[in-house]
């Protein structure tokens, strides 16, 4: 991601608004159905988002449904789950605690959709089925976006007759594209009619309604209303009499102060051979100057002796307590991450999408042991977001991941 998009005033500002908007309709009702969420917002680019991910919900239930010890190949079977499918649709019912993240990702989509178009197709791109690029993978996509939509058709142009291209090529034709962005105050502004826009989202589409086609009793829910035009109602929600303030927390080190140089008087170091050297020339050669040289020796090696043994003692106890901080066990990788390792993270590894960043964590969670994790990192993770392997930020992702199944 770019540097112009501030993730985190998105995230916080996509969760307020979600939870502002809920507040206000789960205040009178205890479930949400799939014509009001059509209307929750007054964006309906944030509604249509919204169907979208209940849709791939919807799909991966059907694929559950598919026992392997029954023949779900057959005509017979697939009329009968398509019918079922097509009827269950028909009676969505969401209640806040599921469908309150899921508006809140959908608002962070728009948002992204709206102020960084690239971005928003590079994550739909990182997210293909096997990383290829088809048109029967992102055509479907189309009915479902009004804002900055003229990247879809480019993308199925510049196929030209080719069956599929790898999605990282697919990225990076979205990066020479031209996008003529639209301008997103208009949009801002229907946000903050709702829940206001922080200064770091100062940064824009067109509404257009769908097609229309005529539904049968059987047809989805998701064909039957997208397909249709939306008649757009205007959600009346209270304004807050003070509107929240966002301010984004400094993601990088504080300064360092400047360097003042400080003049140390370095005490000189006591020459033993000199000391007793005076000791001897003052002295005669009796036997008690013989002794007093021999006592002087034994005392002066006890000292040093003794400050060489302490100085060992502290590093090793220096070297025990580094070792310990460092390669001591966590019991969470999230909480183990600081604020400026999770944007460095998020930014260099797994390409500026924080909800990408944060599946990743709870997929790594679930690996039983380190190798397990490392498998998934190196087979999943790199090659998609095309990490550098050797970087300061991957190692340092791989050795939190180390600590916590250490």
């Amino acid at each position: 991601m770019s540097n112009k998009l501030n993730l985190s005033a998105v995230e916080r500002y996509s969760k307020a608004y979600a939870a502002h908007v809920c507040s206000d309709f789960f205040a009178q009702n205890t479930t949400i159905t799939g014509k009001q969420i059509l209307s929750i917002s007054q964006l309906q680019q944030v509604n249509l988002l919204a169907i979208r991910a209940l849709y791939e919900k919807w799909q991966a239930d059907t694929e559950r449904l598919r026992s392997p010890f029954f023949d779900f190949g057959a005509p017979e079977v697939q009329q009968a789950l398509k019918s079922f499918m097509n009827t269950v649709s028909q009676f969505i019912s969401v209640k806040r605690e599921h469908f309150e993240p899921l508006l809140a990702d959908s608002v962070a989509e728009t948002l992204v959709l709206i102020l960084e178009p690239q971005t928003f197709y590079k994550e739909v791109m990182r997210d293909l089925p096997n990383f290829r690029f088809t048109q029967e993978s992102v055509a479907p996509l189309a009915k479902y976006i009004q804002i900055n939509k003229e990247v879809i058709p480019q993308l199925l142009e510049k196929l030209n007759g080719n069956e599929f291209v790898f999605a990282n090529q697919a990225m990076t034709w979205i990066d020479e594209m031209p996008i003529n962005a639209e301008n997103p105050e208009k949009y801002l502004s229907l946000f903050s009619e709702t829940v206001a826009v922080p200064a770091e989202l100062t940064f824009s589409t067109q509404e257009s309604t769908p097609n229309v086609s005529d539904s049968k009793a059987t047809t989805s829910f998701f064909e039957a209303e997208l397909n249709k035009p939306v008649q757009k109602q205007k959600v009346e929600i209270p304004q807050p009499v003070a509107a929240p303030v966002y301010q984004e927390v400094e993601a990088y080190a504080p300064k360092a102060e400047p360097v003042r140089s400080v003049a140390v008087e370095t005490a000189p170091t006591p020459i033993f051979e000199q000391k007793l050297g005076a000791v001897i020339s003052k002295m005669s050669d009796s036997y008690e100057k013989t002794a007093v040289k021999e006592a002087e020796e034994v005392r002066l090696n006890e000292k040093l002796a003794t400050e060489n043994r302490s100085l060992n003692d502290q590093t090793k106890v220096n070297r025990t307590i580094l070792d310990h901080h460092q390669n001591n066990r966590i019991e969470g990788i999230n909480a183990a991450i600081s604020l400026n390792q999770r944007f460095l993270f998020t930014n260099n590894l797994f390409g500026g999408n924080i909800q990408t960043f944060s599946n990743a964590l709870d997929e790594i969670e679930l690996c039983k042991d380190f190798s397990e994790a490392k498998e998934l990192i190196l087979k999943k993770y790199v090659p998609r977001y095309f990490w550098d392997i050797k970087s300061a930020e991957a190692e340092e992702f791989i050795d939190i991941v180390k600590r916590r199944f250490n």
